[in-house]
C-alpha cells in the first residue's frame, strides 16, 4: 500500500464528534424515559440543587444540553440560562420545552465555537464521550467560567464499562478496546477514565478545587434482576444517594460526575 493509500485509510477510521440528528426524538427518550436517565437526572438534580434554588440570578450554560431537560429546573428558578447544542433537531425539542422561559438563550453551536463569555455555572454532561478530543473539550469550558464559578462535569465511565462487560462474560468486546465495527449510535464511543481526567485537571488547573466527586448508577446497572430498576427504583435511588460519594462504589458508577470551581483570584 501506498503511502498516500495509507494516510486515506486512516483518514477514514477517525472517529468524528456525534451529535443526534435523526434520532432526537430516540435519545430524548432513551436518555429520559428509563429507569437509567431517570436516575442519572435525579442524581445530578440533587447534587446541583444549591445551584438550581440559589437566591442570586446564575448566568448558566448548559455546554451539549441537547433537548434541555437539565436546563428546564434553572429556567423555572428564575436563572439566566445559554442552552448550546450542534444537533438542531435536538434543539428543536428544547425550543418546544423551554418556550416559555425569556431568558433562556437557545444557541446552534459546537461548544468550542461558542464566543467567549463568563459564566457562575457550567453544565457539560455526557458529553466528553461523543467528542474526538475531550481535554481540548475541556480546556475550552474552564475559559468560560468567572472567577468563583463551577464546571459541572459528567461522562461516560471508562473503567466501569469495562467491569460491567467483564461480569456479563463479554471477553471479545473487552479484547477489542470496547469498540465494535457497527456500534449503536447511542453507545458512546470514547468514554473517559475518572482518575486520568482527575489528574489533567489537576496539572492543568492547579489552583481550582475540585469540590464534588461523584459515581451515578453505582448500583443500577449491576442488577442481576432488571425489573427491581423499576419496581424498586425509590429504595434503588436512595442506595445510589446514600453511597455515591463513598469510596470505592463512586469509582463503579457507569457515569462520573465532578464540580470543578474556579478560585476568586489567581
Amino acid at each position: 500500500m501506498t503511502k498516500k493509500k495509507k494516510q486515506a485509510v486512516a483518514a477514514t477510521t477517525v472517529k468524528q464528534d456525534t451529535f443526534f440528528d435523526g434520532i432526537a426524538n430516540k435519545f430524548d427518550k432513551n436518555i429520559y424515559g428509563t429507569s437509567k436517565g431517570k436516575i442519572r437526572h435525579q442524581l445530578l438534580l440533587h447534587f446541583l440543587s444549591d445551584f438550581i434554588h440559589s437566591e442570586k440570578e446564575l448566568s448558566v450554560l448548559d455546554a451539549g444540553g441537547g433537548t434541555g431537560m437539565m436546563t428546564l429546573p434553572f429556567c423555572q428558578q428564575g436563572h439566566r440560562v445559554t442552552l448550546c447544542d450542534g444537533s438542531e433537531e435536538v434543539l428543536d425539542i428544547a425550543k418546544q420545552r423551554l418556550a416559555e422561559y425569556n431568558k433562556c438563550t437557545i444557541i446552534h453551536s459546537e461548544i468550542e465555537a461558542l464566543e467567549p463569555a463568563s459564566y457562575d455555572l457550567v453544565l457539560c454532561h455526557a458529553v466528553l464521550e461523543w467528542v474526538n478530543e475531550p481535554k481540548r473539550l475541556l480546556h475550552h469550558l474552564c475559559s468560560l467560567l468567572k472567577p468563583g464559578g463551577t464546571l459541572s462535569l459528567s461522562f461516560f465511565n471508562r473503567d466501569a464499562a469495562l467491569f460491567n462487560n467483564a461480569i456479563w462474560g463479554n471477553f471479545d468486546y473487552i479484547n477489542k478496546g470496547l469498540n465494535i465495527r457497527n456500534q449503536v449510535r447511542l453507545n458512546p464511543h470514547n468514554a473517559q477514565r475518572p482518575q486520568e481526567i482527575i489528574n489533567f485537571l489537576q496539572e492543568h488547573y492547579r489552583d481550582y478545587i475540585i469540590r464534588h466527586k461523584a459515581g451515578i448508577r453505582c448500583f443500577h446497572d449491576y442488577l442481576h434482576d432488571r425489573n427491581k430498576q423499576i419496581d424498586e427504583y425509590d429504595v434503588l435511588f436512595e442506595l445510589e444517594l446514600k453511597h455515591s460519594s463513598e469510596e470505592p462504589f463512586l469509582w463503579l458508577g457507569k457515569y462520573f460526575h465532578l464540580m470543578l470551581e474556579r478560585p476568586e483570584s489567581i
